[in-house]
């Protein structure tokens, strides 16, 4: 168990209120129609790594299509349960969890959680979309992979997981190395799922983490300066290009490849805000605001990266024919 969390009575909107503010936008049924539940929800942020507490006695929690078009989809999520059971469905995908399980969740696709009416608590593992992009690339990342607790990377996650979210605070050089390794350990269950070879470990030398963590933040930024180059970066950051080619190699990505990452994530963003009639603007416009200067190449990469076009996506999208319904 990595925490305990306290359940408190309280209204079903209010749960689905502080779990739309955490976790996204969420259609929360409980269990017989009832108005009020057992219930808690938290957010806690160590070490760079941002996790919600989430106990509930509910029936369903369940991301729709509608639901999905109220938010930005930053995140993905990997959940461990830590009590009772729960049926998560994701992709054609349903695995049920016992407490020590793990589930790696897409918040960009459907999803059904389903708790029986039983109280479950979850320890929610906020991934950036973004930085996993640039980590991972596209295909190895799907919702719905499980990782059993008797698996020795689940628990060798979960060994991490409780150092950093133990009672003692890791401290800054501490802090980097538990970071990175939650982030190799989750690279290695996403190449050994993939069937494919050429995982790059993460490098041990903490000075390469922390040229990795600067140039990250320097692109968060900076990327939507359509000039911004590499070298530019380094001579910013006072370190050469190859030092931060070999920070960022060390996670199987370049400086290059992450802010491409960044302006798609950006643009993916401005172009839904438009669907949703939140915001106006051409596509050349979103485009350009989030850093590109060829619109021909962000066209490109966009349908390579989220397998449709831009004008695709900004096109209204019909009332919903059906939604996900109970079980």
């Amino acid at each position: 168990m990595l925490t305990r969390i306290r359940a408190n009575d309280l209204e079903v909107d209010q749960f689905a209120a502080d779990l739309h503010r955490i976790c996204g936008s969420f259609d929360v049924r409980p269990t017989d129609g009832s108005k009020r539940m057992r219930g808690h929800i938290q957010l806690e942020s160590r070490a760079g790594i941002e996790v919600a507490h989430v106990g509930q006695d509910v029936q369903q929690v369940i991301r729709t299509p509608r639901a999905i078009r109220t938010d930005q989809s930053e995140n993905y999520f990997l959940i461990l349960q830590e009590e009772g059971r729960a049926l998560m469905s994701q992709n054609e995908a349903s695995t049920l969890l016992h407490p020590g399980d793990m589930v790696l969740i897409d918040s960009a696709a459907p999803s059904e959680f389903t708790f029986f009416g039983e109280y479950a608590r979850q320890f929610s593992l906020h991934l950036p979309r973004a930085e996993m992009h640039s980590r991972f690339g596209y295909d190895l990342i799907r919702g719905g992979i499980s990782l059993p607790r008797h698996d020795p990377t689940t628990m060798a996650l979960c060994a991490v997981l409780g150092k950093v979210f133990g009672p003692v605070t890791p401290n800054e050089a501490s802090a980097t190395y538990l970071r990175e390794a939650v982030f190799g350990l989750i690279g290695a269950m996403l190449h050994e799922r993939s069937g494919k070879d050429g995982f790059a470990g993460i490098e041990s030398d903490i000075s390469g983490a922390r040229a990795l963590a600067a140039g990250q933040a320097y692109i968060d930024a900076h990327y939507r300066n359509p000039d911004l180059t590499v070298q530019d970066m380094a001579d910013d950051l006072g370190m050469s290009s190859r030092q931060l080619q070999r920070a960022f190699a060390a996670l199987g990505s370049t400086p290059t490849r992450y802010l491409l990452v960044k302006r798609l994530e950006h643009a993916r963003r401005g172009l839904e805000a438009r669907r949703a009639g939140q915001r106006d603007g051409l596509i050349s416009t979103i485009a350009y605001e989030a850093g590109f200067s060829d619109l021909s190449y962000f066209q490109r990469c966009f349908r390579k990266a989220f397998g449709t076009s831009p004008k695709e996506l900004v096109q209204p999208v019909a009332a919903e024919q059906h939604d996900f319904g109970p079980l």
